[in-house]
């Protein structure tokens, strides 16, 4: 369908990428991937016509039907946002008006009968192109702004009443109602919740058309994608295969690569060290000019950027929590008239790495906010260690960044005990290398300032981390340097996201958050996912979500407020109630690290069996349910040290 010969796109005497030679069949899955300013937007204004390559062709059909949606926010005006969708079936309205004439003609009884009986062809052929959408296009339109995150109350709003990321969605919405033959997507995710991306993953896959896909969503690259085009060192490379395919398949690569540059390397070395011994003896000099010759044909040997390194951070000294570090029971929210969630019970353990997750809107930052002591609970106790010291990363934190400062005072002015070297290695492991620290904040990409407004929130003294959203405008290096950050903080971690893969990575539990409840759920995002899986399974009966534990009954405050520690005001009976919840508490993590070593066993010895490896889904089942139990472990092993110590 379209065919990319040798092109290539030059910015003065550097390529952007160059000898591209690509081909996009009628039902491709492409997913496009590389660090940002790559050229992944590049490519995509070469396939729609907005620039042309520098050096070689492209092909195309004439009457190919492309619809593009850009990274850049979409400004609609003051359509009702179903008409806005709607336009995508303009050719109803055409097919309508044109019938109508013809009606009109048709009651005219002048008319001759062979002209009568062309009309009559004419207005069958219409009805014919009108059956094809004219009686569903409405529910069609309605589907997809529903499964986009609208409700119907939302469909007569002007567009220009919502927010950017909104009319991004209204803009998709039209574009996949249009069903054009070549649909190139560029960071689609970036304006969706979960929800909306589990929405569009299904829509994908019963789509008739070809697809080309930027993004850094890896859950979504994989389930619907089969080719990966990789932008990479001024070349786009095709691989087979979804993301994590990809991913394998350039390592192999690479490791190919580096040997052979070490075999030409060690010939090279060899053959040198041989001129420059005989280069002065008559006897040898053929031999000399021999291996000169060899020399000057050894290939060049292609040079590849460096892996990013895994991360080492210093975190600042905070206070070590042994028991609970905060806990909600029965908390509520409401704004006015309108309740946010109600009766949210919480316990919150050292070493917890727990995600929110659910629809926007449904309450992820307020309950965030809550916990962060920002806001108070409507109803409800909150309670929290007095040794809690917490660090929250929101979209706001990146609005405080001074502009007329660089990337290495920001850093200074958040810790001014550290040495220079100390911050230079910190903002490297935050991918701003060399010159990037002095860059001013005002120049800083979105991506930019998110990586430093994060590296800013790490250098803070917490022993509670969290996070609103931290992969927004990160590439996928970026989220790469956070997984590592998280993995490495030594406190505990609330965080909300949409980006599945650092769900799966990192969290020990799932909190999800809708219809004004938060249910929490053991184990990470494929865990989540195979238990909403067995409930949409079962109609008779629904299984119940594993309960949240209520917070034992620690001394209540106010909510926002921090108590005074008062166990020396407890009288005996009181002390004796709580030394045997603390015994039963013990008893109960020893039988939950029991259970974990006893399932971590199982899999491991499943692990050591050949067949495994031949079920794909399955491996990733089990390496995925191991990595979580023994992150569960460690969790575990670290409470019951804390209460034993207590």
């Amino acid at each position: 369908m379209i065919l990319l010969k040798d092109a290539g796109v030059w910015f003065g005497a550097r390529a952007l990428f160059s000898e591209a030679n690509l081909v996009i069949g009628e039902r491709a899955r492409i997913g496009l991937v590389g660090a940002n300013g790559t050229g992944k937007t590049t490519l995509f204004r070469l396939l729609v016509g907005e620039r042309s390559p520098d050096e070689g062709s492209i092909e195309m059909p004439k009457n190919l039907r492309i619809g593009y949606l850009p990274q850049e926010e979409v400004v609609l005006g003051s359509e009702s946002v179903f008409d806005e969708a709607v336009k995508a079936f303009d050719h109803i309205h055409e097919i309508r008006l044109a019938m109508h004439e013809l009606e009109a003609k048709m009651q005219d009884t002048s008319l001759a009968p062979r002209e009568l009986e062309k009309i009559l062809s004419r207005y069958s052929r219409l009805q014919e192109e009108y059956a094809q959408d004219g009686y569903t296009f409405e529910s069609r339109t309605e589907e997809i702004l529903e499964g986009l995150g609208f409700h119907k109350n939302d469909f007569n709003r002007p567009c220009r009443e919502f927010s950017g990321g909104y009319q991004m969605r209204i803009a998709l919405a039209r574009m996949l109602l249009e069903e054009p033959d070549l649909l190139l997507l560029d960071e689609p995710t970036n304006h969706l919740d979960l929800p909306s991306i589990e929405w569009l993953e299904e829509f994908i896959k019963g789509f008739r058309g070809a697809l080309v896909i930027s993004s850094h969503d890896r859950f979504f690259l994989d389930r619907v994608v089969d080719n990966i085009w990789d932008v990479f060192n001024r070349r786009i490379t095709s691989y087979k295969g979804n993301y994590s395919a990809f991913t394998g398949q350039k390592e192999f690569y690479r490791e190919q690569v580096e040997r052979q540059r070490e075999k030409v390397s060690e010939t090279r070395e060899h053959l040198q060290r041989f001129i420059d011994k005989f280069r002065g003896y008559p006897k040898k000099a053929a031999l000399v000019r021999s291996r000169k010759k060899m020399l000057e044909r050894l290939p060049d040997v292609e040079e590849l950027p460096g892996n990013q390194k895994t991360i080492s951070i210093r975190f600042p000294q905070s206070e070590k929590i042994s028991g609970r570090v905060m806990a909600l029971e029965g908390v509520s929210k409401r704004f006015g008239e309108h309740e946010v969630f109600a009766d949210v019970n919480l316990a919150v353990e050292p070493g917890d790495r727990i995600a929110l997750v659910g629809a926007n809107g449904e309450g992820k930052t307020t309950l965030l906010r809550i916990i962060a002591g920002e806001l108070d609970a409507s109803s409800g106790e909150v309670w929290r260690s007095s040794k809690l010291q917490s660090a929250f990363y929101t979209q706001i934190v990146e609005e405080r960044l001074d502009p007329s400062k660089t990337v290495l005072e920001e850093l200074e002015d958040a810790a001014p005990w550290e040495t220079t070297p100390v911050l230079r290695g910190l903002a490297g492991a935050f991918l701003f290398s060399g010159d990037d620290t002095e860059k001013k904040v005002a120049v800083l990409s979105g991506g930019e300032k998110s990586r430093l407004a994060l590296a800013r929130i790490l250098l803070s003294p917490s022993n509670l981390l969290l996070l609103d959203e931290p992969t927004n405008h990160l590439d996928l290096a970026s989220r790469d340097v956070l997984e590592d950050a998280v993995r490495q903080y030594p406190g505990t971690v609330v965080f909300s996201s949409h980006d599945r893969f650092l769900i799966d990575r990192i969290a020990n539990k799932v909190v999800e958050i809708g219809q004004g409840r938060a249910r929490l759920h053991l184990g990470n995002w494929t865990e989540f996912e195979h238990w909403r899986e067995n409930e949409k399974a079962s109609s008779a009966r629904t299984p119940s979500p594993q309960p949240v534990k209520k917070a034992s009954k620690e001394p209540k405050k106010e909510s926002g407020k921090k108590l005074p520690e008062p166990r020396e005001s407890l009288d005996k009976k009181t002390r004796a109630k709580e030394a045997r919840m603390r015994e039963e508490e013990v008893n109960r993590t020893f039988a939950e690290i029991e259970s974990r070593e006893k399932e971590i066993k199982n899999l491991e010895k499943e692990m050591s069996e050949q067949k495994l490896y031949s079920d794909k889904n399955r491996l990733v089942e089990v390496t995925s349910r191991h990595r979580a139990l023994r992150l569960e472990l460690e969790r575990l092993q670290e409470q019951l040290e804390g209460l034993l110590e207590e």
